[in-house]
């Protein structure tokens, strides 16, 4: 009784989440045609109307592949409409050549008119629509499962079995349970040859009792038994999950991703960034990367133009797989970088699928943990005061 009256909400809220989408997607679909129709108008009343004209685009935007087309057909449909005849450049009596750009306010449209050997800008700003829809009737809830905190920095943490290990600057800290405690155990000390950057940060993966650190410039191998561990200068890249994005390299006089990747995505590029996480749903691979810049892009099957740009998210993310809702969630932290919220990604919109959990601090780190529905995190109180905690996601009742 009780599953078949769930089936029926579930499903409402799905209905709803596509509706909203659908909705999101239709306003900035709507505004791309107007500001079309407008960069048009401007053109010609600015510089005449040509009897012939070759127009050409280029795009240097995150405008979607779907978006980029929307807004060559409306320009070059435009044109028509005035009366202008589109014909190859060798033919033209004007030349157009359309960038499709962007700035930090929103989208950047530049038309180079070239006619009796005289070149001609005409530059229109066009207003960025967010593509992410109101919250709805949270389906998931974020729970802290285990905390530890200390005055000394953290960068990253491990609980492997009945052992805590501890990444800080100097050392990974090694602890182990006694009457419900823990209690150091060993230090492991971090041999670095060069200053470390401001805002340090540092991954720490375990597995199969295997340690390895990743710092700017700098890689550790080691076991946790015997405690051992050795360091070396290294420009190699980080791991960052165990799934389809695997690893990338990371700046090491700075306190980002340069945007080079590794692994499986070897050899491809994107705009730098702080974190990033990828999932495969269903038939589509997606990507997220919180840029350096402070947008967000979603990419979906490719990474080849970002699908959405997201412009109020912070700088940490991760995927987590679940048993609820679609199966995947976001867990993000907003600009503000101290809470964390659960979305979903379907239609390329960003859908708030818990309520916001406010944390101790800023965050400063956060990281996948190994362990399905669950992730690591690192926060900064305003006190100097670190906290490392799991969480994990359940599926609200």
């Amino acid at each position: 009784m009780l599953m078949r009256s769930i089936k029926p909400i579930f499903c409402l809220s799905l209905l709803l989440f596509f509706v909203a989408g659908a909705r999101a997607q239709q306003t900035l679909q709507s505004a791309l045609v107007d500001a079309g129709n407008d960069f048009v108008q401007e053109i010609i009343s600015r510089n005449g109307l040509p009897g012939t004209l070759a127009v050409s685009f280029e795009n240097l935007s995150s405008l979607s592949a779907e978006d980029q087309q929307l807004v060559k057909s409306v320009i070059l449909g435009r044109f028509r409409g005035s009366g202008v005849r589109l014909v190859k450049a060798e033919s033209a009596a004007a030349e157009v050549l359309i960038a499709l750009s962007e700035d930090w306010q929103g989208y950047v449209w530049v038309a180079n008119i070239k006619q009796n050997g005289i070149s001609r800008l005409v530059i229109k700003h066009v207003a960025r629509v967010q593509r992410t829809a109101a919250i709805r009737t949270p389906t998931v809830t974020l729970q802290k499962l285990f905390s530890w905190s200390q005055d000394s920095p953290m960068l990253d943490f491990v609980l492997d079995g009945q052992t805590l290990l501890v990444l800080e600057p100097e050392q990974v800290a090694v602890y182990a349970t006694d009457s419900g405690r823990w209690k150091p155990t060993v230090m492991l000390g971090i041999a670095h040859e060069l200053a470390w950057p401001r805002d340090l940060r540092g991954r720490l993966v375990v597995h199969s009792r295997q340690i390895t650190v990743f710092l700017p410039g700098t890689q550790c191998a080691g076991t946790v038994s015997p405690p051992q561990l050795q360091c070396h200068a290294s420009d190699d890249p980080w791991q960052l999950d165990a799934g389809p994005l695997s690893a990338a390299f990371y700046s090491p006089a700075r306190n980002f991703f340069t945007g080079v990747l590794a692994g499986q995505n070897a050899g491809v590029s994107v705009p730098g960034f702080f974190s990033a996480t990828a999932w495969q749903s269903g038939d589509t691979r997606q990507w997220l990367f919180t840029g350096n810049d402070g947008r967000a892009r979603l990419y979906q099957n490719n990474l080849s133009s970002p699908a959405s740009v997201f412009n109020d998210w912070g700088s940490d993310l991760v995927a987590v797989h679940s048993s609820c809702g679609s199966g995947w969630q976001v867990l993000m932290t907003p600009a503000t970088n101290n809470s964390l919220q659960a979305v979903e990604i379907a239609n390329r919109d960003a859908m708030p699928v818990s309520s916001t959990l406010e944390l101790s601090g800023a965050v400063r780190a956060l990281w996948p943990s190994g362990s399905s529905g669950q992730v690591h995190g690192i926060t900064e109180s305003s006190t100097g005061k670190y906290e490392a905690f799991a969480l994990s996601v359940s599926c609200s009742q």
